[in-house]
């Protein structure tokens, strides 16, 4: 099937949406010190809002195909974005800690049927010659609502109670979805989706396992630290919260940046050693974070781990497009969908691990930086000896 050049209305409603991605991904992580701050309650509470969180984007992953195909693209992004606004709005309200939780599944339902949402408006993208530019500013935007959610947190903790915090950040999504409404060029039907066993039977193969698994630890290891970096430094280096906020955003910006900057550096090491130096800079981080004295050793911990995660990231998502080039939306959801799964249920284990020792924040995400570099050099390992084997099969 042939794919039209993407239409700017498409392309600037798909950007809206990943912006509210990245601050659903960060709001956690900034508003769970915020909380702390009020009221106590244990990191394996905190931990279990991260595991709400994704039990509603699992169940909006099974669904949401099946929503798009009956409400339409227009009708399910304004669907994810309000509730996602009502969502906030109703967590403004509950001020019971394990309460809590039940909105929280409801969030992560409205985010999962985002990210369905947002793969439709992209889809014609993936197939464009700016697939590539596209895709950069796509990820650029997504960190821009990380970073903006972190420092909106930052700048109102003094002037807004943790409930206001919530209302001013369940207008954007509100907003957003009263974009979605009038947007005429959303108002057709949905492409027709690739029955689902036609995609897994299309990606069954163990390459496409072990890329899967990487991008479950990666996004894993990214959002444990995005998770609790902030109460981490509360906690191990005694700073004030407006100082662990901004030592989070600049976790995100740093992450952002990375990834971003990686693909365009001079290919002169190839991917081998480019997952090597990431994984070496992201260990190097987790050392400083663990050994650190005070927050300025941390900072320089926190710019390496960044790094290191954001530069392994294009490399395991060029290997997924060097492997399958052809991407569907509903094999891009249930990719995009694993990340974030795997970066919600990483955050949960940290929290119920770190009630004991709050060293496991960094722990954690120090094993699944290994992991990622095992599975992807396995998969690097299996290309070259497909190229071995083909050369010797033809020789």
């Amino acid at each position: 099937m042939t794919r039209p050049t993407p239409r700017p209305a498409l392309v600037r409603s798909a950007m809206g949406g990943f912006f509210q991605l990245g601050s659903s991904v960060a709001l956690l992580g900034a508003l769970l010190p915020v909380w702390l701050y009020y009221g106590s309650f244990s990191l394996a509470t905190g931990g279990d809002y991260f595991l709400a969180f994704n039990l509603g984007l699992v169940c909006a992953a099974a669904g949401s195909r099946g929503l798009l195909g009956k409400l339409g693209p227009r009708g399910l992004l304004v669907a994810a974005a309000m509730g996602a606004g009502a969502t906030l709005l109703l967590l403004a309200a509950i001020l019971s800690p394990v309460v809590r939780i039940f909105p929280m599944v409801a969030l992560g339902f409205a985010t999962g049927m985002l990210t369905t949402g947002v793969s439709w408006l992209m889809f014609d993208a993936l197939a464009a010659p700016m697939a590539a530019p596209l895709l950069s500013l796509a990820g650029l935007v997504f960190g821009a609502g990380a970073v903006s959610f972190t420092l909106l947190v930052w700048a109102t903790f003094r002037t807004l109670t943790a409930p206001g915090l919530l209302i001013l950040t369940g207008l954007l999504p509100l907003v957003l979805g009263l974009l979605y409404l009038g947007q005429r060029s959303l108002a057709q039907p949905a492409l027709q989706a690739v029955p689902l066993r036609l995609t897994w039977r299309a990606t069954g193969s163990p390459a496409a396992a072990l890329l899967a698994l990487a991008l479950f630890f990666q996004s894993g290891a990214e959002w444990m630290v995005g998770g609790w970096l902030a109460i981490y430094w509360i906690r191990r280096f005694g700073v004030r919260l407006e100082t662990a906020l901004l030592a989070l955003a600049w976790y995100w910006t740093i992450l952002t940046l990375a990834r971003l900057v990686t693909p365009r550096l001079p290919r002169l090491t190839g991917p081998f050693r480019q997952i090597t130096l990431s994984a070496a800079a992201a260990l190097a981080g987790c050392l400083f974070l663990v050994s650190a004295a005070g927050w300025g050793g941390a900072g320089v911990g926190i710019t390496l781990l960044a790094a290191g995660l954001g530069g392994s990231y294009p490399v395991l998502i060029g290997m997924i497009g060097d492997r399958f080039p052809a991407f569907h939306p509903g094999f891009f959801n249930g990719l995009f969908s694993l990340a974030l799964i795997g970066g919600m249920l990483a955050p949960w284990l940290a929290g119920h691990l770190a009630d004991d020792r709050i060293g496991w924040i960094i722990g954690a995400p120090a094993v699944s930086v290994v992991l990622v570099y095992l599975l992807l050099s396995g998969v690097l390992l299996e290309a070259r000896a497909a190229r071995m084997a083909k050369t010797a099969s033809s020789s």
